[in-house]
């Protein structure tokens, strides 16, 4: 039971930062960032991509490069360096970039 409290908070602290952004950014289907592959959509979406480029995330390794791309253009959009972006690809950094862009003042998608 245990195991179980602490991955759906190990989820939460993945998917709330998305859901976060897709707020700030006036996504109307923010609630998406907590659907395991939706969430795919809505990175898409607020890294100004079109939708066909979630056929890339099915590409074995090609997908981590897409992946941090993906994230350098959210953090651009949100007025961030883009490095920060790429901090995404490095194993619990990722969490707290994800958070930075999420809570850090400024930027275009500022409510």
């Amino acid at each position: 039971m245990l195991d179980l409290i602490g991955l759906i908070a190990l989820y939460l602290v993945q998917t709330v930062p998305i859901y976060m952004i897709a707020r700030k950014c006036g996504q109307q289907n923010a609630w998406m960032a907590f659907v395991p592959l939706a969430n795919l959509w809505l990175l898409c979406d607020m890294a100004e991509m079109e939708t066909w480029f979630l056929i890339i995330w099915l590409v074995p390794y090609v997908n981590v490069v897409f992946l941090a791309f993906v994230w350098w253009r959210i953090a651009e959009n949100t007025n961030k360096p883009g490095w920060v972006g790429l901090l995404m690809l490095v194993p619990l950094v990722n969490l707290a970039a994800a958070w930075y862009i999420a809570t850090a003042e400024g930027g275009r998608f500022a409510a």
